[in-house]
């Protein structure tokens, strides 16, 4: 009970220090935030005490056990902090625990950013309800915006308070299990302020290189859960190169208005431009449906396939590369890695920026070699790239990978 009152006490301090900062301006979208993880925090049940209770189902009871070994393998082989993390369990009323607001322009792909005490800037907006974030898209929509509204199964606390384990996620297979707590606690090793770009995609690196190492030391992994992983991010990664392909044509369409050859073209012209072009996109994807998720995404080419969806990507692993690179001359060894990352994290955006696209080139080099676990996934990833080459559409242009 002690523990819950300090937890509470931190939220209303931190409700107040949002105030102070914020001048109140957005109490409203603070109020939401601090009300929907405090309804989390008092929803919250101990795991221990679900273990031993004889009500707790048994698909439960065992996922709960094999999340409490997940932890104690992040904190003893990835040197994560898990003390007082995902000790409790919240039962969801729904599927995600909040939902992120993207916006953008019709004619731009630089995307909305909202700033934020403590966390810095970032690209979306989040809300604990989902009226409440669709009310929010409605409001950028009247102003002219596209918007994409995305669910998030987990997110993290920045170490600000003892994250528990949701329903949204508990229920995932061992390794995307595995992967998703890495992940969300690496954000309580290493975080910049408003660098959504360094932040996700370090955390990316150790989710996934974390859950490679776990599955060689654990019987919880069947031999062939690895391949199959790969798999299921394989069929993900395909579509996604398809979609960043359609991003890359649609900045240069967008760019035809500031072209100083032609004295720009008229807004309107662009925008006839860009809907030919999405036209013969969306063709594309119906011809290639079978290799681009079997018509998972159906929905989403339907009617959110947008600017502001295509801001949505590239956040989370745009660095992947660089981390891996930096986990190379670690030589595996994760408190030097994290020593590594903390001092790109302290350097200047300027001089990160540029430490980052060293680390980039170096990790595109031919001839750079990669420790056992990051070949296996490099080359699944090789794999990846060759299956989305088999993506053709006539409508790409010529810098695309077509």
């Amino acid at each position: 009970m002690g523990r819950q009152l300090v937890r509470h006490a931190k939220t209303g301090l931190l409700a107040l220090l949002l105030c102070l900062l914020t001048g109140c301006e957005h109490i409203r979208f603070y109020n939401q935030a601090v009300k929907g993880h405090l309804g989390i925090m008092l929803s919250s049940q101990s795991v221990s005490a679900l273990l031993q209770d004889p009500e707790t189902s048994e698909v439960l009871r065992q996922q709960l056990i094999l999340t409490q070994k997940i932890v104690q393998h992040a904190q003893a082989n990835l040197f994560l902090e898990t003390d007082g993390k995902y000790e409790r369990f919240v039962q969801l009323q729904g599927d995600y625990v909040v939902w992120n607001v993207f916006a953008a322009k019709p004619l731009e792909l630089r995307g909305q950013t909202w700033c934020y005490p403590i966390a810095g800037c970032a690209p979306y907006r989040g809300y604990y309800a989902q009226e409440d974030a669709l009310a929010f898209a409605a409001k950028y929509q009247h102003l002219g915006f596209e918007t994409y509204v995305g669910g998030v199964a987990a997110y993290s606390t920045l170490g600000w308070f003892n994250d528990p384990l949701l329903s949204s996620f508990v229920d995932y297979q061992p390794l995307p299990l595995a992967e998703l707590l890495f992940h969300e606690l690496a954000h309580g090793k290493v975080w910049v302020p408003g660098s959504t770009a360094f932040n996700e995609s370090f955390a990316s690196f150790v989710g996934r290189q974390g859950a490679w190492e776990w599955s060689q030391t654990t019987m919880d992994v069947e031999s062939s859960a690895y391949t199959k992983w790969l798999e299921q991010k394989a069929q993900w990664q395909i579509f996604k190169t398809f979609a960043l392909r359609v991003k890359a044509d649609l900045e240069k369409i967008y760019a035809g208005k500031e072209s100083k050859v032609d004295e720009g073209k008229s807004a309107a012209d662009v925008l006839a431009q860009r809907q030919s072009y999405l036209a013969q996109i969306q063709s594309c994807y119906q011809k290639n449906k079978a290799k681009l998720g079997g018509g998972r995404y159906d929905n989403l080419m339907s009617t959110r396939f947008n600017n502001a969806f295509l801001v949505s990507l590239g956040t989370y692993e745009d660095f992947f590369p660089a981390f891996e690179q930096l986990f190379k001359r670690a030589q595996g060894g994760w408190p030097e890695f994290y020593i590594q990352v903390d001092a790109l994290a302290k350097l200047s955006a300027k001089d990160r920026a540029l430490k980052l696209a060293q680390l980039l080139r170096a990790a595109s080099a031919k001839d750079e070699g990669l420790t056992s676990g990051l070949g296996e996934q490099k080359v699944a990833a090789q794999a990846n790239d060759n299956n989305a080459k088999e993506v053709h559409c006539d409508a790409f242009s010529d810098h695309s990978l077509n």
